[in-house]
């Protein structure tokens, strides 16, 4: 299979995120929300920093990071996911706006925070420079994505039971998907103008008290409610037994990593 272009991996990813914008907050929210008071420290945010957040989805990371007090934009190429972050957030600025180009002034912003957003960008490149132009001098940029796949236990669990039924198919990812090494993201980070570029492993912990989240995530990130029901329900069976060696007292925890990176603008 042909490695896809940039457009194929714009609209995957659009399609995918825009179809995930009603559920978004109650699953995969619930795991990415994990890394935000790591990136929020990281970049020092204040009850005075200007912050945008890049690739907002539902809004719930720009909640937490106005709940800090600071002064934040979000930002989300999906025209739903925005709808669905100023209809919660009311009193927070959404915008509807690809991270290539950003509708923000150059130098104006303290911080760029990018919550599980990079690997799904098709032209990294284009965004780490788009980054860089809007932060202030000495401004802070810092992002989180996933660690190595054999780290992501719910989602291995879930591709263990999904590939029992049907073909796992090459998905038009971005180029980023998957990465963790320091080098791909110092390149990006040095070309873009930034500096101290740090990246380092969090691993985290995604718990729940029934497996709902998880489930409802993986079906509306896959799109398995087009599936027919007898192979949706064998998928399902499969997937809560993979998730049997997950059970805790009160729940489920599933071990999950992330890798944390971060930089700074250059002075002048």
């Amino acid at each position: 299979m042909s490695k896809p272009n940039n457009n194929e991996v714009r609209e995957y990813e659009l399609e995918t995120w825009t179809r995930c914008a009603t559920s978004y907050n109650d699953t995969w929210a619930t795991l990415t929300n994990e890394t935000l008071p790591l990136l929020i420290r990281k970049t020092d945010i204040k009850p005075t920093s200007s912050v945008l957040d890049i690739g907002c989805g539902a809004g719930n990371s720009t909640k937490k990071i106005s709940d800090s007090g600071a002064d934040v934009i979000g930002i989300d190429f999906s025209e739903k996911m925005v709808a669905e972050a100023s209809s919660t957030h009311q009193n927070i600025t959404f915008k509807q706006s690809d991270a290539e180009n950003i509708p923000v002034e150059d130098n104006s912003k303290d911080v760029v925070i990018s919550n599980f957003v990079v690997h799904h960008f098709a032209e990294p490149s284009k965004v780490f420079k788009e980054i860089s132009r809007v932060l202030k001098p000495n401004g802070k940029f810092a992002f989180a994505v996933w660690g190595a796949n054999e780290e992501q236990s719910s989602l291995g669990a879930f591709f263990q039971a999904f590939s029992n039924h049907h073909e796992l198919s090459a998905l038009p990812h971005g180029p980023l998907f998957g990465v963790t090494d320091f080098g791909t993201y110092d390149q990006l980070a040095t070309q873009a103008n930034l500096k101290n570029f740090k990246l380092e492993k969090l691993d985290t912990q995604w718990k729940m008290d029934s497996l709902d989240p998880l489930i409802n995530g993986c079906w509306d990130w896959g799109n398995l409610h087009l599936f027919p029901k007898e192979k949706q329900q064998a998928i399902k069976a499969d997937f809560i037994k993979n998730c049997e060696p997950f059970r805790k007292e009160n729940g489920y925890s599933f071990p999950h990593s992330a890798m944390i990176g971060y930089a700074e603008k250059y002075s002048s």
